[in-house]
Formats: structure tokens, sequence, C-alpha cells
């Protein structure tokens, strides 16, 4: 029981670093070049939805009863795998 307490107090942590993260990138929208403007807000909602999946994730595996867990935790991990690299794209290719 504890490994899995640990795993989502670990989980929402990440989540939450993420999403200041994600407020970062949106309060730098401004300083972006017009021309990068498009490009830079479609990443910045993919990089939201991404998110928001993996919250979802996140809240299936807190009320996951004990046979479901592992299974909703892979799914945690790709859903946190995905986050990384939304947040490693908006951070390679919009540098401010």
């Amino acid at each position: 029981m504890e490994l899995r307490q640990d795993y989502q107090t670990l989980m929402e942590k990440q989540l939450n670093e993420w999403k200041a993260q994600t407020e970062r990138f949106k309060a730098g929208a401004e300083q972006i070049e017009a021309h990068n403007k498009a490009q830079y807000n479609k990443s910045l909602e993919t990089l939201r939805a991404t998110q928001a999946d993996a919250w979802e994730n996140f809240n299936k595996l807190k009320s996951a009863n004990e046979s479901t867990w592992s299974e909703f935790k892979a799914h945690m991990d790709k859903a946190g795998g995905e986050v990384k690299a939304a947040l490693a794209s908006m951070t390679t290719n919009f540098k401010h």
C-alpha cells in the first residue's frame, strides 16, 4: 500500500510542476513574434490537452481498487511520458 501512496504522491507533484511550467509558456506567448504565435498557440493547446488526459488518468488511478491499480499505473506512466514529450517540444521549439 505504501508503494501505491508514494507513487500517487509523486505523480501529483509532477503533474502540478508540469502545470506550472505550462503556465510559464502561456505567459511567454505575448513575447512570441506574430509569425510563430499560431504554432506556439497550437503547441500550447496540445500540451494542455495532454495534461488534461494525464490528470484524468491520475484521478482514475487514485480511485482504482487493488486489482486494477497496476493497469491504471501503466496508463499514468504513458500519459506522463506524453506530457514530458510535449513539454520538451515546447522548450525546444519556443525558447524565450
